[in-house]
């Protein structure tokens, strides 16, 4: 089916995307010890300053996450583009799929793979957001 220089460089593409979930669920790891001391803390001792430190933590993290899976996802249509043969052997280039193209190169970005479709995700709107919402609350409540 495939010929060995094609398997090998689809592996090294699989690896790559095992690397971004990875590292996409170590930062959501990371910010829950984070926002429970910080909220914690302003809760206890009435310090929306502190909460708002953490909502702060909880955006730098949305960004770094968004990041992770933006690059997933341009790994995963590189992938596809490697399958179907449509990109030169070991390609590792996936910039193409979510970067503007430089100097009316062909636009060949990949429509998910777009910040805005990313950070309204479930995997990560649905995640930090409910962590945001609850920070501005304790917040508003220990103001």
């Amino acid at each position: 089916m495939f010929s060995v220089s094609q398997q090998h460089h689809i592996d090294l593409i699989q690896a790559i995307i095992v690397r971004m979930s990875t590292s996409s669920a170590t930062a959501k790891s990371w910010l829950l010890p984070v926002v429970t001391a910080t909220y914690g803390y302003a809760l206890t001792q009435q310090a929306w300053t502190v909460a708002t430190l953490g909502v702060l933590a909880t955006v730098l993290f949305w960004n770094l996450d968004i990041r992770y899976l933006r690059e997933e996802r341009a790994y995963r249509a590189l992938f596809s583009d490697v399958v179907s043969g449509k990109t030169a052997p070991y390609n590792l280039n996936a910039s193409v799929y979510y970067r503007a193209p430089l100097g009316g190169a062909a636009d060949c970005r990949a429509p998910n793979c777009r910040w805005r479709k990313v950070a309204g995700s479930w995997a990560t709107l649905g995640f930090y957001g409910p962590v945001a919402i609850v920070g501005t609350a304790i917040a508003v409540v220990a103001h």
